[in-house]
C-alpha cells in the first residue's frame, strides 16, 4: 500500500476515525496505540503477509534483548544480549538483502580468475529471495533502541505492545523517517492530544508531499526513463542503445533524476510526517531544502537527515569520530560513504555512488579552509554571486552522482561517464569539422536525436515539472522554517493549497512505487 494511492487515502480515513472514536473510551489511550499496531501490521502486510514474519522476530528478539540488558547483568552477558540483537537483525538484512549480491560477484570473480569456470556454476548458490520492503529501515530503528539501552542512554521499554508500535508505526515504516526510541517511544506512551495547530501542520505536509511525489517526482520520471532505461531488462536487452545518446541527454538525465529522486523520498517522508501529525505524533524532519545547499557538508546535513545522524552515532564515532586526528576521521568518513551506498542498495553501482560522495566530500573538506578565505575576502557586492554559484556547483555536483545511484550497472556508467568527460573534445572537433560529418556531429554535441526525445527537450520537461519545487522551497531557505507558508497572508495562502490540490488532481501520477522502497 503506497502513501500516493487512493487505498492509502481511505486507510488513513478508516484510521483516523477508529482512532480518535477509541479515545472516547475508558483507557482510551492504550486502545488508540493497540489499533495502531493492528493498523501498521495491517498496512505493511498489505506487500506481504510473509514480511510480518521478519518484523514480528525483529521485535520480540530486541524487546528480549533490551529487557534482559535493562537488568542487572554482568557486562559479559550485556554483551551477549547485544550480540544476538545484531547478528539477528543484521543476519536477516544479509541473507534478503546482500546474499545474493555477494554470491553473484564471487561467480563472476572466478569467471575472470578461472578461465575453465563455467558460466552457470554457482547458480544453484542464489536465494532468489524477495527483498522485503522497508527491511533496511525498521532493522535500522530498531537496532538503534538495542544500542541506546546497551550503552544505558535510554531504559527498556516493558510494554511490549507499545514497543511493537514503535518498530512498525506505519507512517514511518517502509520509508522512513529512521526515528529513536528516545524521540517517538515518550509520544507512543502519552496521552496525546491533538490540537487544531497539529492538522494543519499534518494537513500541509500531507499536501506538499503529495505534490512532490505524484506532480514533481512520478511526471519526471518517464523523461530520466528516456535516458537511462526503465528497466535492467531493457538495458540488457538494448546495450547498444548508448549509441543514441550525447553528452547533453546525460547531464539533463542526471538533473531530472536530482529532482526525482528529492520529489519521491522527501514528499513520501513529508506525507508520513503529515499522517503522523494528525495522530497527535510529530516525526522527525527528514529533509531540510538540500537541493539549496552550498556545499556538500551541508547538503549531507539536510538530506535524509535521519539515516546520517544514525551513521555518525553508530557507525562514525564507534570507528573512533575525529578523536584521532585528520587522516583517521577522513578515513572514517570515507568508510561510512562507503557502507551508505551498500546501504542504499546490494549492487556495485552503489558502492562506486558512496566512493563518489566520499571523494566529493573530502575534498571540500581538505579545500574548505582555503575556499572560506576566498569567500571572505570577496567585495560585498560580490557574495550574494558567489553564493548562487555555490549552490549550483553543488547541486550539479550531486546531480553527477546519478551517474552510478540511477544507472543499472558499472559498465552504463562508465559509458555515460565518457560522453560527458568526452563532449569537451566533441565541441573543439565541431569547431573544426566540415561537410556531412558536421551535421552528424553536431546533432551528437547539441543532443539531437531521431530516437529518443532530443536534450533540450528533456531539459524543458524537467523545468516544467519542477520550477514550482524551486520557487516554494526558496522561501522555506530563506525563512528557515518548513512552516513558512502558515506566515503568509491568508489569500496566498488559500491560493496555494488550492493550487497544489489541483496539480495534483489534474496532472498527478498515482500509484507508482517509492524509489526507496528497494532499499
Amino acid at each position: 500500500m503506497v502513501f500516493n494511492s487512493g487505498v492509502f487515502i481511505y486507510f488513513l480515513i478508516v484510521v483516523l476515525a477508529v482512532y480518535f472514536g477509541l479515545a472516547r473510551l475508558p483507557a482510551g489511550h492504550k486502545w488508540q496505540n493497540r489499533f495502531l499496531l493492528v493498523a501498521s501490521w495491517f498496512f505493511y502486510g498489505w506487500w506481504d503477509w510473509l514480511f510480518l514474519v521478519l518484523i514480528g522476530i525483529s521485535t520480540i528478539i530486541d524487546y528480549i534483548a533490551a529487557r534482559a540488558m535493562g537488568s542487572d547483568l554482568a557486562r559479559p552477558h550485556r554483551r551477549l544480549w547485544m550480540s544476538i540483537s545484531l547478528i539477528v537483525n543484521l543476519g536477516m538484512l544479509g541473507i534478503f538483502k546482500y546474499y545474493d549480491f555477494f554470491i553473484e560477484s564471487f561467480i563472476h570473480g572466478m569467471s575472470l580468475l578461472a578461465p575453465g569456470w563455467q558460466a552457470g556454476a554457482g547458480e544453484h548458490l542464489l536465494l532468489k529471495v524477495a527483498l522485503p520492503v522497508g527491511i533496511s529501515f525498521y532493522t535500522f530503528q530498531t537496532l538503534s533502541y538495542t544500542i541506546d539501552v546497551y550503552r544505558g542512554q535510554i531504559e527498556a521499554e516493558r510494554d511490549f505492545w507499545d514497543f511493537a508500535l514503535f518498530v512498525s508505526f506505519f507512517p514511518q515504516l517502509v520509508a522512513g523517517p529512521i526515528e529513536r526510541a528516545g524521540q517517538l517511544l515518550p509520544q507512543i506512551k502519552q496521552v496525546r492530544t491533538v490540537r487544531w495547530s497539529d492538522w494543519q501542520a499534518g494537513a500541509w505536509m500531507f499536501l506538499y508531499g503529495f505534490f512532490l511525489k505524484t506532480v514533481v517526482a512520478d511526471s519526471i520520471a518517464p523523461w530520466v526513463d528516456s535516458v537511462f532505461l526503465e528497466s535492467r531488462a531493457a538495458w540488457l536487452a538494448h546495450p547498444d542503445y548508448l549509441q543514441y545518446i550525447s553528452a547533453p541527454h546525460v547531464l539533463f538525465a542526471c538533473i531530472g533524476f536530482a529532482i526525482q529522486i528529492y520529489g519521491d523520498f522527501a514528499g513520501y517522508s513529508f506525507i508520513a510526517l503529515g499522517s503522523a501529525r494528525l495522530l497527535g505524533i510529530e516525526l522527525t524532519l527528514n529533509f531540510d531544502v538540500p537541493l539549496y545547499s552550498r556545499n556538500p557538508v551541508e547538503l549531507w546535513r539536510r538530506w535524509h537527515v535521519t539515516l546520517n545522524r544514525w551513521l555518525t552515532d553508530y557507525v562514525y564515532i564507534t570507528f573512533g569520530g575525529s578523536r584521532y586526528g585528520e587522516l583517521r576521521k577522513y578515513r572514517n568518513l570515507f568508510f561510512v560513504f562507503l557502507l551508505t551506498g551498500l546501504w542504499h542498495g546490494a549492487s556495485w553501482t552503489f558502492v562506486a555512488w558512496g566512493a563518489y560522495m566520499g571523494i566529493w566530500m573530502l575534498s571540500y573538506m581538505v579545500l574548505s579552509p582555503w575556499l572560506q578565505s576566498r569567500s571572505g575576502s570577496q567585495r560585498p557586492w560580490m557574495q550574494v554571486p558567489g553564493q548562487i554559484i555555490m549552490t549550483v556547483l553543488c547541486f550539479l555536483g550531486f546531480a553527477l552522482s546519478a551517474l552510478f545511484f540511477r544507472a543499472w550497472d558499472i559498465q552504463q556508467s562508465w559509458q555515460m561517464l565518457t560522453l560527458l568527460l568526452n563532449w569537451p573534445l566533441d565541441l573543439v572537433r565541431l569547431a573544426f569539422s566540415e561537410g556531412a560529418e558536421w551535421v552528424t556531429l553536431k546533432n551528437h554535441v547539441l543532443g539531437i536525436s531521431h530516437q529518443i526525445p532530443d536534450a533540450y527537450r528533456i531539459a524543458a520537461a524537467i523545468l516544467q515539472h519542477s520550477w514550482l519545487v524551486f520557487a516554494m522551497e526558496f522561501f522555506w531557505r530563506k525563512e528557515n522554517d518548513p512552516w513558512w507558508i502558515f506566515h503568509k497572508p491568508f489569500g496566498i495562502r488559500l491560493l496555494v493549497y488550492a493550487g497544489l490540490y489541483f496539480l495534483i488532481l489534474l496532472t498527478g501520477v498515482f500509484g507508482k512505487n517509492v524509489i526507496y522502497f528497494a532499499f
